[in-house]
């Protein structure tokens, strides 16, 4: 049973994949960028006690029902973030050339 930590954290992963998935939705970036830290966490300790023994099939199903959720999430919210990104992006850049032809004009 020593392989029930390690799938309480994928579930665990998946849950808060969950959470991202509706901070990204709602834009909440904020939420979004703290969950990310706690995600990031979790799976640096799951990197740590991945169970060395084959899990049973019980276990097994539930590791990969979580993977597949996390990925799942993981791809949607890349899909919310990527526009978002883009925008910013742009922004970012209009602003340094619009400083670099202040700078060269102003001489």
């Amino acid at each position: 049973m020593e392989y029930q930590n390690t799938i309480q954290l994928y579930e665990a992963v998946a849950k808060i994949m969950q959470q991202m998935l509706h901070a990204a939705k709602t834009e909440d970036w904020e939420k979004l960028t703290e969950l990310e830290a706690f995600c990031a966490q979790h799976v640096a300790t799951l990197k740590t006690i991945e169970d060395a023994q084959p899990l049973p099939t019980e276990a097994l199903n539930r590791k990969v029902a979580s993977i597949k959720s996390i990925l799942a999430d993981d791809r949607e919210i890349r899909n919310l973030i990527s526009p978002w990104m883009a925008r910013l992006n742009a922004l970012m850049n209009n602003n340094q050339t619009e400083r670099r032809l202040t700078q060269a004009y102003s001489q």
